[in-house]
Order: structure tokens, then C-alpha cells, then sequence
């Protein structure tokens, strides 16, 4: 969150009313969040409550559940965090199939092919620091790249029940 706290930092003074959304994986955290944003001086809504004016506000911390998918068709680039620290990365498919730029760290072992896939199609980019993360937001959707990658999904979920039919009926034969 402070690296993406920095970064907003740094496209606050070229872009006046800029807000940062952050969707912590555990929402628990967001008070915790909260206090740090506050400590380097930024100022803080939760989307819990529901404030009318987002005036004055930098960060925007979702701080409920099941929302995700709302942020990112409004969102026109999506850097996801968990791929900062050891633990694998986060899937990046559902915020690339609604059209946003995907943003990462070096951590993205759980899902190689999914970034080698994005990146060859240049939808995604390994971002080192908060100054490359902040040159490297997109503020503007590109929805024909998501509608790729929903063909892409819709051939690899046909292919899969495709292959899934072939070894029930192989299964229901032998019985």
C-alpha cells in the first residue's frame, strides 16, 4: 500500500483530482492501511461509508467484500500488489478481461503462463519502483484487449469440458 501510496504521491501534482483505489486481499487490514496513508499525509475514504463526494480524497480503500469486479470495469490500470512479496502473485485475469492494464512486481510464480500470456500481448508489465509504477499507468481502458482475453478464457474452458467429457464418457464405458 506505500508503495502505491508514493506513486500516487508522485501523479498527484500532475493530476490534480487523482484517487487511489485500494482493495486490500484481507479487509480486516483497512483501518491498519488507513493509519499509514494518513501518516504520510494522504487523506482517506472507506467505500464502506458510502461519502457522497470524493473531494479532497486520495485513497479509497474497499473495505468490503465481493466488489472487486466493479473497481476493475471502472479502473483503467490494476497494480497488484501481492506480487511485491514472496508468496506467488495474484491472478491477474479478471482485471484483464474488463480492459485494464495489469502492473505487477517480480513475484508472479502462481500464474507464469497467465503473465507470459499478458505480457506477449502487452497488457501486462513487471513494475521495480514506485517511479516506474507511476509512469506506467494507463488512464485510458482498452476494452478490445479484454475482449481478447475473454476469447482466450472461452477456447481454454471449451477445450477443458471438451477434454472433461472425454474422460466421463471413457469412465461410464469401463463401468
Amino acid at each position: 500500500e506505500i508503495f502505491c501510496a508514493n506513486a500516487h504521491k508522485k501523479l498527484k501534482n500532475k493530476f490534480k483530482n487523482l484517487i487511489t483505489i485500494i482493495i486490500p486481499r484481507h479487509v480486516h487490514r483497512a483501518k491498519e492501511i488507513a493509519l499509514e496513508m494518513k501518516k504520510i499525509n494522504l487523506n482517506v475514504a472507506y467505500h464502506s461509508s458510502k461519502i457522497k463526494t470524493l473531494k479532497n480524497i486520495d485513497i479509497y480503500i474497499v473495505d468490503t467484500f465481493g466488489e472487486t469486479k466493479l473497481f476493475h470495469e471502472i479502473s483503467s490500470t490494476v497494480f497488484l500488489g501481492g506480487s511485491i512479496i514472496k508468496r506467488g502473485g495474484q491472478n491477474p485475469l479478471e482485471a484483464a478481461r474488463l480492459g485494464s492494464k495489469i502492473l505487477h512486481g517480480p513475484n508472479t510464480d502462481n500464474f507464469t503462463d497467465v503473465y507470459k500470456l499478458l505480457k506477449s500481448l502487452n497488457i501486462s508489465k513487471k513494475i521495480k519502483s514506485t517511479n516506474e509504477l507511476a509512469s506506467s499507468i494507463n488512464f485510458k481502458r482498452n476494452k478490445s484487449l479484454g475482449n481478447k482475453i475473454k476469447i482466450i478464457g472461452e477456447k481454454i474452458l471449451k477445450k477443458t469440458i471438451k477434454e472433461l467429457d472425454s474422460i466421463i464418457y471413457n469412465e461410464i464405458k469401463k463401468a
